[in-house]
Parts: structure tokens; C-alpha cells; sequence
């Protein structure tokens, strides 16, 4: 059974191959796509704060206004 030292010097990781890790492309393509941004994340964070505020404003009216005022 071979020891761990041999089966880590037998392996290559995938992050070696360029077509792992490089972009395809020429330099038109890559600065066409770096400006268009970062649109997944931003429609990601905007549901994400869309989700909280509907959760905050239904605790509001389901939780908050029905008990009335304090004091």
C-alpha cells in the first residue's frame, strides 16, 4: 500500500492545466466582459436586501402595530 508521500507526488492538480484557470479569449473579449461587472452579485445582494425589508416590514404590521403604543 503506498504512503501518502507517494500518492501527493503522483497527483497533478487541475489548477496546473491553463484551460482550468485561464480565459479563453482575445483582450477585446476580456475587457468587453470586466465591463459589464459584476451583475450576478449585485442582483444577488438587491434580492437579498428586497427579502429583508419585506420580512421587516411584515413583522411590522403582523407583529408591531396590532400590540399599539408602549407606555
Amino acid at each position: 500500500m503506498p504512503t501518502s508521500e507517494n500518492r501527493i507526488e503522483d497527483h497533478v492538480s487541475a489548477a496546473f492545466s491553463r484551460e482550468n484557470v485561464a480565459f479563453h479569449g482575445s483582450e477585446d473579449e476580456l475587457l468587453a466582459l470586466a465591463a459589464k461587472g459584476p451583475r450576478g452579485a449585485a442582483l444577488v445582494a438587491g434580492l437579498s436586501v428586497a427579502a429583508l425589508l419585506a420580512i421587516w416590514i411584515a413583522f411590522y404590521f403582523f407583529i408591531f402595530v396590532p400590540r399599539g403604543q408602549v407606555g
